[in-house]
Order: C-alpha cells, then structure tokens, then sequence
C-alpha cells in the first residue's frame, strides 16, 4: 500500500488555502486540473506527518474566473491571471503507513491531523482509488463474519463490508422512498443473519412481503391469529393473550379517556384485575408469585371475572341505615359504556388472537411457549430468524399489538442472568405506521412509543437491537432516530425526508443528503459507526426476496387475456381467509 505515499505528481489537484475544524479548502489553479474533480470523490493530503495522509471527501467545487493583476508598475506594463479555483472537501479518516508499532498500513475514521496551509492535495482515481477501497474491504475481511451489503458504487470491484457487531449494537435503520430498494436491502441484511450458525432476529412483518424468505432453512414464519384460525390454529398461528397486556396498554385498548367516567372506570377495573390475578395465583397454588405479582404481571386471568366485578359495581345499590331505602353504590352507572366497549372488544373476531382464547392460551406455562418461539437463536430444527406477519392485526391496534411483543423480549432479557442473555434483533418494518412522532401519535401510538423508545435507549445493555425499516423517516419518533448510529439512506426525494435524515449524520457528512435524490434503484449511502468508509454503494441482490416488487400496470393492462377474480376476493373477504 506504499502506492497511496508516493502518487504520482500528476494527480495533485493543488493546495491547501484554508483549513476549519473539519472542512480544508484546497486552491486548484488550473482550469484543466478542476475538470478532474467530482463532488462526493476522494483525495488524500498530505500532513506534518510524513507517514500520515487526511482521507477527504469532496463536498463542493467552485470555479472562479481568472482575477487579471499587474506585474511590474515602473516598467512596461504587463500582467498575469491568477485563478482561484476552490474545492471544498470534508475530513473524513486517517490513513497510516508502515511503522511506529504498525506493521502494514491502515486506515481509521479518526482524524488525527489536519494538514497545513500549503499542503499538497492528490486526487484518489483509477489505480490509486482501487488500492484505497481495496485496504478498506481488507481491513473490514479481517472482522469475524462481515456483513456484505454490496460494491462501492465509485469502485465495483471492492466489497462494501460493514462491522456487524457495530451494526447491530448501536441501532440501525434502512429508510427509502417506495421502489427505492429498501425491502431488498432488508432481505439482503436478513439473510446474511441467518446465515449466522446462532443467529437470532424477529421481524415484524406489517404486510407478508417476506414470506418468500422462508425458503431459507434457517428462517421460519409465524402469523398472529386472524378471524380464520380462532377454531383450528395451525402450527404457524401465533395468540397473544390480553394478559399479556400491561395495566396502560389495556386501558388504551379499551378505555375511552373522553368520557366523564374514565378515571372513575380505570380504578375500577385495574382493582377487578388485580382481585382476578389474586385469584388465578391462589387456584393454581402459585404461593411465590402470589407474594410479589403486581398488576403488569403476566399472569393469566379470567376476563370474565372481571366482567362480572364491573358489571357488579355497575348495579350496586346500599342501604341507607337511616331511611331504610336501597341509594345506587359509588360506582352505580359508571361503567354504562365501558362495559359495551368491553364487550365489543372481546367479541370482535378481529381482536381473536387477544380474547378468543383456549384452554391452552389460559395456562400460565403458555408465556414457555410463546417465549420460545419467539426468542429461540438458531438451534436446528429451529430457526433462529423468525418472521412474525401481524397483517390481519386491525390498524387501530395495530401499534399496540406489535409493541406487545418488543415489550416482552426486552422483560425477558431483562429477567435473564447477564451470562444468559442471548443478543436479539428486533426488525420494525414500515415503522412510521406505528412508531411516529409524538405530536401526531394517538393514545395507542403513544403506548407503543413508551416501549420501543425504552428500548432504543436502554435496549443495548440487555442485547436488543432494532433495525428501523421506513419509506417516511420525517414521521418517525425523534427519540428512535437518534439512536440510530447507522442509516442506510436510498432514494428520498422528499425535503422533509431528507432533512431527517441528515439530522442524524455528524456535521462532516451533512452534505450527503444531496446525494440522496439522485440514487438509483438499489442505491443507497451508507453512513455510521459500522463502516469505515461512509460511501455510495450498489446493494447486492438478495437470495431469497421479499414479495415487494411493484406491479407492472401497463403490461398487465396491455394483455389481451389478463385474469381477474372478483368473486374469489369477496368470497376471501367474508371468510376472512386465503
């Protein structure tokens, strides 16, 4: 690598004129030198240090026309033009060489040393680019089982590899216009995880484009139990038990804050539930958990008895000692609209896979269950990617539901013994319909935002990892975004879009969100803590691909014997099944 300390002189572009914290100023005072310079390549300059070269990126070139002065005042007159070309470039690493304690040259995202005014400024192309993104591709091989997203868009023969384990620690999240390429980009991530020999992913699938990846061995899918499966479940038939459900995630589910009676109806009933967990405990002889369950417990109960409390103090009468008349209870009255609503709730065949449940579902050794096959790693037969589709969850509780789930991994892991904890990921597909901000966000979203922003700040000491997957990152939750060290960024081309995304990057990089409307089809910049060098790369195509293509309209209307089934699809909607 001694290529990248002795270019040739007839890469050097010019000098350096002016030097900030991290942005140098080079001075190219030739017009045919500055056709050579393209924003967002590379260059190296040359430090106080002989064996240290900056690594920059070229963020604006400025052409300016040549200024005339005079030479010479007493004598014959004559003159020159100076040229003050201006090419800005952002300090992006350090690349050492040989010596002091190193045996090869390396290449760090820290910059150690700024160079000095004057500073000679080389042009990183043909041979010399490919030497430099060919020491960043080896340096990233030598890390334990890489991820490989794709090839350098500016180098195609070297591989774009990420440090999984920075990858995955810190947070991350794919975002991209729809048709950008960004379920693609997902499966390409998800596949290489369960690659892995112990890997262990859950992916929260909103729509069932990633069942096609089920056609990896090491990947299963589950579905949350729609209308259809209430009497026979298959296998794949997943039921989360409202018991499951928090003290606050069961208010906002069935609770309705405008009324008049709403505090009187939450004490109420969070009294019922306490007396029915006491009861289950008692009946099942569980004597340990009965001295320190609360009431977010995940102990099973019956809603009935609940029911049955409520609809009691809802008709409660007392005698009056002094009048001899029977006056209404404190709470006579109160629950006249909450109970509906309960009821409502729990006989909408939607909300089957809450309150639909069989004696199995009702057993505390169901959590065992559910627990496993959710948190398993890879441990053949088992799969250690697990798919779960919530696409016949209703919308409106829709946030709750998936925030039930991302509740329960994070308390498990966080009821494990440290030596016990097995890392997971939590993928959150199209998570701008369900983690938005807080301003926009109704009594559900705000549920679900308390959970998964719990675990975008605290997730990582536990080993829960979310990789955020969004086509509207300006709708996400600010808490989530800012957790995220690691973006990969394809086509926005939304200002708003765009402007959230850069919010995110360290000042040196700000200016690629210019980049970000201009990428092509499988195109994406990727920016963090995982990569050591913050480029535009082409995505590999995934093996196994989700089914998300987008639908050919004119061809399909071009055909003279397209097929329809109308009758099929109502026939689909009344049963509620494919």
């Amino acid at each position: 690598m001694q290529l990248l300390f002795n270019m040739a002189d007839d890469c050097c572009v010019g000098v350096v004129n002016r030097v900030d914290s991290y942005r140098v100023h080079i001075a190219v005072p030739d017009d045919m030198l500055l056709r050579k310079v393209h924003v967002n390549g590379y260059v190296l300059l040359h430090t106080s240090d002989p064996n240290t070269r900056l690594v920059g990126r070229i963020e604006r070139v400025v052409w300016l026309e040549p200024e005339q002065q005079k030479l010479e005042e007493d004598a014959e007159e004559q003159y020159e033009y100076i040229v003050n070309n201006d090419v800005c470039v952002n300090a992006l690493g350090t690349l050492k060489g040989p010596g002091g304690g190193r045996e090869k040259t390396s290449f760090t995202r820290a910059v150690e040393l700024l160079p000095e005014i004057g500073a000679k400024c080389f042009l990183l192309a043909g041979p010399y680019l490919t030497a430099f993104t060919g020491l960043v591709a080896e340096e990233s091989v030598g890390l334990s089982n890489p991820l490989c997203l794709g090839s350098y868009t500016i180098a195609p023969d070297a591989k774009a590899i990420i440090d999984g384990n920075v990858f995955f620690q810190r947070h991350a999240m794919v975002v991209g216009s729809t048709g950008s390429g960004k379920s693609w980009t997902a499966a390409k991530i998800i596949e290489q995880v369960a690659g892995l020999d112990s890997s262990n992913m859950l992916i929260f699938d909103l729509h069932g484009e990633y069942a096609p990846l089920t056609d990896h061995p090491n990947i299963v899918r589950y579905r949350i139990a729609g209308p259809s499966d209430l009497e026979s479940p298959g296998d794949d038939v997943i039921f989360l038990p409202y018991w499951l459900l928090g003290y606050e995630d069961m208010l906002a589910l069935v609770l309705d804050r405008s009324d008049d009676n709403a505090p009187n109806q939450a004490m109420a009933f969070s009294c019922a539930v306490i007396n029915a967990k006491r009861k289950a405990l008692q009946e099942a002889e569980m004597l340990e958990e009965l001295r320190t369950f609360t009431i977010d417990s995940p102990v099973p109960y019956d809603m009935e008895h609940v029911a049955a409390e409520l609809d009691y103090l809802n008709r409660e009468k007392v005698l009056n000692r002094s009048t001899g008349k029977e006056n209404n209870g404190p709470f006579n009255g109160r629950f006249s609209r909450f109970l509906p609503r309960l009821s409502a709730k729990r006989s909408d065949r939607r909300h089957g896979f809450l309150f639909h449940l069989g004696g199995e579902q009702l057993q505390a050794d169901y959590l065992h269950k559910l627990v496993d096959q959710l948190m398993h790693y890879n441990r053949p037969p088992r799969a250690g990617v697990k798919i779960v589709d919530f696409s016949e969850v209703p919308s409106d509780i829709l946030p709750i539901i998936i925030s039930l789930v991302a509740k329960l991994v994070l308390q498990v892991q966080q009821w494990s013994h440290a030596e016990n904890r097995y890392p997971i990921s939590l993928v959150c597909d199209e998570a701008h319909l369900y983690l938005p901000n807080r301003h926009s966000a109704g009594a559900a979203e705000l549920r679900a935002l308390a959970h998964f922003e719990r675990i975008a700040k605290e997730g990582r000491k536990y080993g829960v990892n979310l990789l955020i997957i969004s086509q509207r990152p300006s709708e996400l939750s600010t808490t989530v975004l800012s957790q995220c060290n690691n973006v990969v960024a394809l086509r926005l081309s939304n200002q708003s879009d765009k402007l959230a995304v850069s919010n995110l990057l360290p000042e040196n990089l700000g200016g690629i969100q210019e980049i970000l409307p201009t990428l092509g089809v499988g195109e994406a910049v990727i920016v963090g803590d995982a990569c050591l060098l913050p480029s535009r790369i082409k995505i590999d195509e995934p093996e196994y691909k989700p089914s998300s293509g987008s639908v050919q309209f004119w061809d399909i209307w071009a055909e003279p014997n397209a097929k329809q089934d109308l009758t099929g699809a109502v026939r689909n909607m009344w049963r509620q099944s494919t």
